[in-house]
């Protein structure tokens, strides 16, 4: 097993090399190129399909004409015809039926039930379908099934085409359940796509332990699997000065003397955004100023405006919404401190991008955090509420500790440095971490047609 972690990248990818040939990608995938409208939310899918296409080689990617991300509000969905032109690139798109196309509104309950069952049932036929028609018709050289309902979808092509194929997994969900056979059953279609045959797996290593999933779910992953992090943009990753942070809060229209915390992910309940909201009463009882940034959006939203609203803190409370990849940075700029408050892991781009930024962080010890955000040294790290016991012992806790980190800006400013140099000594860039991969599918692609 390859992992990512011990510094930059110094493989064969990030060395001067022969020009491989070109390699015909069929790559099935569920989701949306972008998750949100207008080129916002989570990059990595671009991110590799971009790499291929300048690397010169050929994608044709199969996917629905609305993806499987998350639930959408219908102005943040991003429509077919926004997909960007990416050199060598070509989609093929088909349509996805659902209860949606009905002249009636359904209850959510039931909509998130047909969700779930249509994209673990009917996306990997209908996938399998046209990707088999593409096949018939054209050469390609490897299998590219990207997250688990693509998994799923060739696991169906691979009975009739023996390709190469890579397992791509953006983390996973199932570190919980693997000791536990009614979670397990309930989440049936991420077992069978960590279990599908692969030439190579790559799996994302966010904190959600897939390197130990796949070692428990698919022993014969075992040689076959790069446990990498995603990569970052770190030049325009920089620390801010005193005067880039006032800068951007006027950019951003904060005010000059505010505690800023800022979330950022998107707004699904799993994140829990709402600790912070929960937090804010008492932090502004003690903190003047104190003022949450929420970017990011999602299903979740009104919800936690509604909650915001309850606790008499809607005020102090700014729901920024979707904002492009390249702004985070300057939302980043004007906090005094990030927040990272979900169950399962906070090991994402958000996390990776406030330590590239020298942020102080504040953050959760759950899954492999604690990698990264060392208690005192790198961030503060509390223990989860599932560890630490009632929800509201917790939530005074988190209060007491945002309060502390308030009033003591030389620890802030410490906690930001050390984090930013363990960024600048561990995180790839987007580039390094992109060549490792096309490096890797070249290989395999090269001992098949050998």
């Amino acid at each position: 097993m390859t992992a990512l972690g011990g510094g930059p990248y110094t493989g064969a990818a990030s060395q001067p090399r022969e020009p491989a040939p070109d390699v015909n990608i069929l790559m099935i995938c569920a989701l949306d190129v972008w998750s949100l409208k207008g080129g916002r939310g989570a990059p990595t899918l671009h991110r590799t399909l971009r790499a291929f296409g300048e690397a010169a080689h050929s994608v044709t990617l199969v996917s629905p004409d609305v993806g499987a991300n998350h639930f959408y509000e219908p102005g943040l969905r991003p429509m077919p015809e926004e997909r960007p032109a990416i050199p060598n690139v070509t989609y093929e798109t088909f349509h996805m039926p659902s209860l949606k196309d009905l002249p009636f509104r359904i209850p959510s309950l039931v909509d998130r039930a047909e969700q779930k069952a249509r994209f673990a049932t009917l996306f990997p036929v209908l996938a399998a379908r046209r990707a088999e028609a593409l096949l018939q018709r054209g050469s390609f050289d490897v299998l590219y099934a990207y997250e688990v309902h693509g998994a799923l979808a060739a696991r169906i092509v691979q009975r009739r085409y023996r390709l190469p194929t890579v397992a791509r997994f953006q983390g996973t969900v199932m570190r919980p359940a693997l000791d536990d056979p009614f979670l397990r059953a309930r989440r049936y279609e991420e077992v069978l796509a960590l279990r599908a045959p692969a030439d190579l797996y790559i799996m994302t290593d966010d904190g959600t332990q897939g390197d130990e999933v796949l070692a428990r779910l698919n022993p014969a992953s075992a040689g076959k699997v790069r446990f990498w992090r995603n990569g970052l943009d770190m030049d325009c990753l920089c620390p801010a000065s005193p005067e880039g942070q006032q800068a951007a809060r006027a950019e951003l229209g904060l005010p000059e003397d505010a505690f800023v915390m800022l979330t950022a992910s998107r707004l699904a309940a799993w994140k829990r955004v709402d600790r912070a909201i929960r937090a804010l009463p008492q932090v502004r009882a003690w903190v003047r100023g104190a003022t949450l940034v929420v970017v990011g959006d999602g299903e979740e939203r009104p919800a936690l405006e509604a909650l915001a609203g309850r606790l008499g803190v809607r005020d102090a409370v700014r729901f920024e919404g979707a904002v492009k990849q390249e702004d985070v940075a300057r939302y980043m700029a004007a906090a005094d401190l990030f927040l990272a408050l979900a169950d399962l892991s906070n090991v994402g781009n958000p996390l990776l991008e406030a330590m590239a930024m020298g942020m102080c962080i504040l953050t959760l010890d759950v899954g492999d955090t604690r990698k990264l955000i060392r208690d005192g040294e790198t961030g503060r790290l509390l223990d989860s509420p599932q560890r630490s016991g009632v929800a509201d012992t917790f939530e005074r806790r988190l209060g007491d500790t945002i309060v502390a980190l308030a009033g003591d800006p030389a620890l802030r400013q410490r906690l930001g440095r050390a984090a930013r140099g363990y960024a600048e000594a561990n995180f790839w860039t987007w580039d390094q971490r992109m060549a490792a991969e096309v490096a890797e599918v070249e290989r395999i692609a090269g001992v098949a047609r050998a």
